[in-house]
C-alpha cells in the first residue's frame, strides 16, 4: 500500500495528478471570474438587457472600486512582496532545480500577469467611465486575454513537465 500513496501523492509535481487538477481548477476559476463578476452575468446582461445589464454594471463598478482602493493604497507593498516571492520561487525552482518550486512558479507567474492586467483594466474602466456596450467589450476582451494566457500557461507547463519527467534520472521507473 505504501507504493500507492507515493504514486498518488508524490513529491514529483509534474508527475502528480493533483498538480494538474489544481492547475485546471485555478485556470478555470480565473477565466470564469473577471473582475469578480462571473461570465454568465455578463452574457445575461448582453442578451437580456434591462435589470441584468444594470446589475452587471453595478457589480463591475463595486468590484473596480474595491480593487483600486486596495491596490492604490498598498501598491508598493504588494508589488515588492510579489517580486520577492516570485524571485524566490524562481531561484529555488530553476537555479536549485527543485521541481515543486518549478511547478509553483509555472502556476503563479502567469497568474501575476493576469492580476496586473486586471488592475490595468480596472483603472481603465474607472478613468474612461465605461458603460453599456463598451464595458461589455472590455470585459470580454479581458476574459479572452486571460483565456489565452491560461492556455499558453497550461501548454508550457505540460511541455516543461514532460521534459522534466522524461529526462529525469528517475524516468526509468515509469
Amino acid at each position: 500500500m505504501e507504493g500507492f500513496y507515493e504514486e498518488v501523492i508524490g513529491s514529483r509535481s509534474f508527475a502528480s495528478i493533483w498538480y494538474w487538477i489544481v492547475f485546471a481548477v485555478v485556470w478555470t476559476r480565473t477565466t470564469h471570474w473577471t473582475l469578480g463578476v462571473p461570465y454568465e452575468d455578463a452574457r445575461n446582461a448582453r442578451a437580456l438587457g434591462g435589470q441584468h445589464a444594470t446589475d452587471f454594471e453595478l457589480q463591475i463598478e463595486i468590484n473596480v472600486r474595491k480593487t483600486l482602493i486596495m491596490f492604490e493604497s498598498h501598491s508598493v507593498f504588494f508589488t515588492a512582496c510579489a517580486a520577492f516571492l516570485l524571485g524566490t520561487v524562481f531561484t529555488l525552482g530553476f537555479y536549485f532545480n527543485i521541481q515543486l518550486m518549478q511547478a509553483v512558479f509555472l502556476l503563479v507567474f502567469p497568474l501575476s500577469i493576469v492580476s496586473a492586467l486586471s488592475i490595468h483594466l480596472a483603472q481603465r474602466m474607472r478613468d474612461e467611465n465605461l458603460q453599456g456596450d463598451a464595458l461589455f467589450k472590455a470585459y470580454v476582451w479581458h476574459r479572452r486575454l486571460k483565456q489565452g494566457i491560461g492556455a499558453f500557461s497550461i501548454f508550457f507547463a505540460a511541455f516543461w513537465g514532460v521534459s522534466q519527467t522524461l529526462f529525469s534520472p528517475y524516468a526509468a521507473g515509469f
